[in-house]
């Protein structure tokens, strides 16, 4: 059974990597709805920005916070009629220059307040000449190349780097490295798939935004385990009341941000309830095994959480969930039925043993 499961699995994966050979690389004119474009003015200043492709829009426009830095003088400048969702209202009209794909596009952008919007840039039917836009899809080119961004490059955005359908068909392949890293390598972490919903949250939040907030958490929750032991509370109560201290910190981060003009949905991003767990797995840890213990776990969960993060953001990956998101769910369903199916040692295992194997070689030699 598990062999003709594997010989499935290894046929459908050879599909899957002659469909992403095929297409890896997007045609130079095919963008993604959001992607990095380089916005420069004729001083010579330029900034790389987010930009929302939006086929809706029929003119192109940037922040006005954006248009200063670029040394831009929007008061001086003529003005035009523009229809929005607020009506109709009168902008100021810049040029600028805005390079996508490694291609450039001469603009007359109109300067509004983007700060409540979720991209400073947006770029309108007018300035999409040739131009096709990939819906459902992101971050397919740079600025200067019609290549997709690298890892790093996406991670450390404070932006959702994946669509909720994208989202979906990544999860198997989560599933997979979790059933790897447990049942083949021995690696134990603070519940079974937390880090996993960790990783997609840090895709979502940003790498640095989502490692400060798990942090901090992680330390609010062993302040709040001192306190809830000395009112005897049952684990039902302890877990509600941390879900209910997440759940606040988070909401009141993310007044704080969009007060100050951040548009991330820090609240959205972290998944309160899977932190709140994972919190009280670290409480169950320290208390049965001591704080070394629960420390390094901690330590585990983050770098696992940060290596599904990495590995979701990987270009072939987010190629392969965007464009044939089912058989690549069905791909990664298969090779982590084949990979349960272990039942030898795990590799931690093998190196703690490894010294009593060569000893016990040795005395039967001897």
């Amino acid at each position: 059974m598990v062999a003709g499961v594997a010989v499935l699995a290894a046929a459908l994966t050879v599909v899957l990597l002659v469909h992403g050979t095929r297409e890896a690389a997007p045609a130079p004119r095919v963008v993604g709805e959001t992607e990095m474009v380089r916005v420069s003015a004729p001083g010579g200043e330029s900034v790389e920005e987010l930009a929302l492709f939006d086929t809706g829009a029929s003119s192109s426009s940037i922040d006005e916070d954006l248009a200063e830095d670029l040394g831009l003088d929007p008061d001086d400048a003529p003005t035009v009629k523009v229809r929005s969702s607020l009506g109709v209202e009168e902008r100021p009209v810049v040029g600028v220059v805005i390079q996508v794909a490694g291609n450039t596009i001469p603009a007359r952008v109109n300067v509004a307040d983007r700060d409540e919007l979720s991209t400073l840039v947006l770029v309108g039917r007018e300035d999409m000449a040739g131009y096709q836009v990939s819906v459902g899809r992101s971050f397919l080119t740079r600025p200067d190349e019609a290549i997709a961004p690298s890892t790093a490059e996406v991670i450390f955005l404070e932006t959702p780097a994946l669509l909720p359908k994208t989202l979906l068909a990544t999860l198997p392949l989560c599933a997979l490295l979790v059933v790897l890293l447990r049942l083949w390598v021995g690696v134990s972490t603070l519940g079974t798939f937390g880090p996993v919903l960790l990783g997609i949250g840090y895709v979502q939040s940003g790498l640095m935004v989502g490692l400060v907030l798990t942090v901090s958490l992680f330390l609010l929750g062993l302040l709040i385990q001192v306190l809830l032991r000395r009112s005897f509370v049952p684990r039902v109560a302890r877990l509600g009341i941390l879900i209910a201290v997440v759940a606040t910190v988070l909401a009141q981060l993310q007044s704080s941000a969009s007060s100050a003009g951040d548009v991330a949905s820090w609240g959205a991003a972290i998944p309160v309830v899977v932190t709140a767990t994972v919190i009280e797995a670290l409480w169950a840890t320290w208390d049965e095994h001591g704080a070394r213990v629960a420390a390094r776990e901690a330590i585990v969960t983050l770098c696992v959480s940060v290596l599904i993060a990495a590995l979701l953001l990987t270009p072939s990956i987010r190629h392969l969930a965007e464009t044939v998101p089912v058989h690549f769910a069905v791909a990664c369903l298969l090779w982590t039925w084949v990979a349960a199916s272990y039942k030898g040692l795990r590799l931690s295992e093998l190196l703690r043993f490894a010294p009593a194997a060569r000893r016990a070689a040795t005395g039967v030699a001897s």
